[in-house]
């Protein structure tokens, strides 16, 4: 999961409120972040990858939460927004969802490597970080692990990946979002079989772009390729004015 335009704050100030059109109720590592970027360069003001907007309501801290919280932009992909589909959709009543999907092996794989290895997350409750908070000291990294753990306790019931609990989510979640969502305003993408610009363009009644439709990654760990960022800053609007 890579972070674009997830450390924006509640709405702006002065801000032009553009409503939430596009939900992205697909979990993590189907394919969020190509979709952000494809609709970047179909000219939405996306997020992907939110870090901030919904804390208080992960966190617990927030009883009664409203989910207005994305007046300013029109698409939010990847966690935590697609575990909170449901209340998006009252908020924004006129809002559509994009569940991307993945082969369930195919799926653990990517995760297993992406949560286990290269994102792995530290024990919050070692002493160091618990005494470092009390004293109003901040670790970068050790506020990111507790983010994540959080997160993924939150989405998947183990900040650690394990292949039963997380393929139970996995397969729990999206089935839910399939019976729940009206077929009308759902569309299911598996990007992996090659699901692409003519699926989403007719979904969002949008014209089909001349460019190839951005795959974030090479391979599960690879970065995105050059000339994809290049197009997609080149077509992109910036997210405030």
């Amino acid at each position: 999961m890579r972070d674009q335009g997830a450390r924006v704050g509640l709405q702006p100030p002065g801000v032009r409120a553009h409503m939430l059109k596009v939900i992205g109720a697909g979990l993590s590592r189907t394919g969020t972040h190509s979709l952000h970027l494809a609709m970047q360069m179909l000219g939405f003001r996306s997020i992907h990858y939110d870090q901030s907007r919904l804390n208080d309501v992960l966190f617990g801290e927030n009883q009664s939460p409203s989910f207005r919280r994305y007046d300013d932009v029109e698409a939010v992909f990847d966690l935590p927004a697609a575990c909170f589909y449901r209340e998006l959709l009252e908020a924004y009543p006129d809002a559509k969802v994009i569940l991307t999907i993945r082969d369930l092996e195919s799926w653990w794989r990517s995760i297993d490597v992406h949560f286990n290895q290269l994102a792995q997350v530290a024990d919050e409750e070692r002493f160091a970080v618990r005494a470092a908070r009390r004293l109003g000291v901040r670790f970068k990294n050790s506020e990111t692990d507790i983010f994540r753990r959080r997160l993924r306790n939150f989405a998947y019931g183990s900040p650690t990946a394990t292949e039963f609990l997380y393929k139970k989510r996995f397969a729990e979640h999206n089935e839910a979002v399939i019976s729940s969502v009206p077929p009308t305003r759902l569309l299911i993408m598996n990007l992996s079989t090659g699901d692409g610009w003519e699926k989403l363009c007719a979904f969002l009644e949008r014209p089909v772009p001349a460019l190839p439709f951005p795959h974030a990654h090479l391979t599960d760990y690879d970065n995105p390729r050059p000339w994809l960022q290049k197009q997609v800053n080149r077509r992109a609007r910036p997210l405030t004015r």
